[in-house]
């Protein structure tokens, strides 16, 4: 449990080796305590740095250059010290070399002065909110430019925004304003499920259609064997990749057809696990061949006919919505990621705009959604609320109390 009187401290960077480290220091005592600490550089000579000790009252926005540690006992570091605040407390970043054992030795020398070492999301706790914090742990998770964009957005408030613009507008009175909000939150509910975590694209078809050639096609390298012999593919072989800056886990996956082979048979049990967990399945047909076609339904499916490039075997007008690629000659590729991106982001946001990117908000606005159609108001009401409760405590839809 958090104190107003403590002093914290975290490591910002990942753990492992690096050449720079940050060390956040934020507390009544940080200045203090890093005044003991570090000395800095006040004249270069020649061979060595003359040092003096920082002013009694630090200067938000002001760099020194120093040392941190007892030099004449060998444990001590040049860092660079920077104040990021001095209201309501003093907040310090120490940059330094970015080796375990020096991370470890300035985070001793605080700890052993009452320092409090503590994980990144505790130290945030002492100053943000609990949205702030969940948004940036998406942040630092979102795989791709685009998925970072959206999560910074929601850093600086965006969805919280919107939320509290929904209570205040349904209180007013306007609550067709706020349903068309929340409508909107709503449908934004698969692009926020997916900052993160990847869409899930299986290609899936018949043996030798040509799915590991599409797989390696998209991949941009030879993720997957691709061979004449039907039956090579043998397991799911999965690869992430962005189209349109949205992450994608794309997973090749054996043919599916009528076969004794034990080994192949594991390889298409697999395949249809695969298939039922797909967020999109890419069902390639041979378009020098004879086509088969899926057996499942189709709302989650995209036909797309492979082997353009090779003379027709049947008519392909057969299929006038299916795509038309050629993975060997890499033809029709960009018009089937285009397609892939609009059937899985059919809805995507603005810049700036409000997402939601956790599951707490998620489930939420799935609940605001079915109250919002059977018109029962009150209850819209209290689930809004209980988004704005969630913003300062976890525990308003069943996630830990912080």
């Amino acid at each position: 449990m958090l104190r107003s009187d403590d002093t914290l401290l975290t490591c910002l960077t990942p753990p492992g080796r690096g050449a720079i480290a940050t060390l956040a220091v934020r507390g009544p005592s940080a200045w203090s305590i890093t005044r003991e600490l570090f000395q800095r550089v006040a004249k270069r000579q020649q061979h060595a740095h003359l040092t003096a000790p920082l002013p009694e009252v630090p200067t938000p926005g002001k760099f020194w250059l120093g040392w941190f540690g007892d030099r004449s006992a060998d444990g001590a570091d040049e860092v660079v010290l920077f104040v990021r605040a001095v209201t309501p407390m003093p907040a310090l970043e120490l940059h330094c070399h970015g080796g375990p054992e020096v991370v470890r030795l300035l985070q001793e020398q605080y700890a052993a002065r009452g320092v409090r070492i503590v994980p990144w999301q505790q130290f945030e706790q002492s100053h943000a909110p609990v949205w702030q914090i969940a948004a940036q742990e998406v942040l630092i998770q979102a795989p791709t430019v685009r998925t970072a964009a959206i999560a910074l957005d929601q850093w600086h408030g965006a969805f919280h925004r919107a939320v509290e613009a929904c209570s205040r507008r349904w209180r007013g009175g306007e609550r067709a304003t706020a349903s068309q909000i929340l409508h909107r939150l709503h449908h934004l509910i698969r692009v926020g499920r997916h900052l993160t975590q990847p869409w899930r694209v299986v290609l899936a078809g018949a043996p030798n259609v040509g799915k590991s050639s599409l797989g390696n096609a998209l991949a941009g390298f030879a993720r997957s064997v691709v061979a004449p012999t039907p039956g090579t593919t043998r397991d799911v072989v999965t690869t992430t990749i962005a189209l349109d800056g949205w992450p994608i886990e794309l997973a090749d996956t054996a043919g599916l057809r009528a076969s004794a082979d034990a080994l192949e048979q594991a390889g298409m049990a697999r395949a249809q696990t695969a298939l039922a967990a797909a967020d999109l399945r890419v069902w390639l047909v041979d378009g020098a061949a004879n086509p088969v076609m899926p057996d499942f339904p189709n709302e989650r499916t995209l036909i797309v006919i492979n082997k353009i490039d090779l003379s027709a075997a049947w008519d392909w007008n057969r299929l006038p919505e299916a795509q038309r690629v050629s993975a060997k000659a890499l033809a029709g590729l960009p018009e089937l990621c285009q397609k892939i991106v609009e059937r899985l982001a059919p809805t995507t946001p603005e810049p700036g705009e409000a997402v939601p990117y956790t599951e707490e908000q998620c489930g939420a606005l799935k609940k605001i959604a079915t109250e919002l159609h059977a018109g029962n108001d009150q209850n819209v009401m209290t689930l809004v609320d209980g988004l704005l409760e969630w913003s300062f405590s976890r525990s308003a839809f069943g996630g830990p109390a912080e």
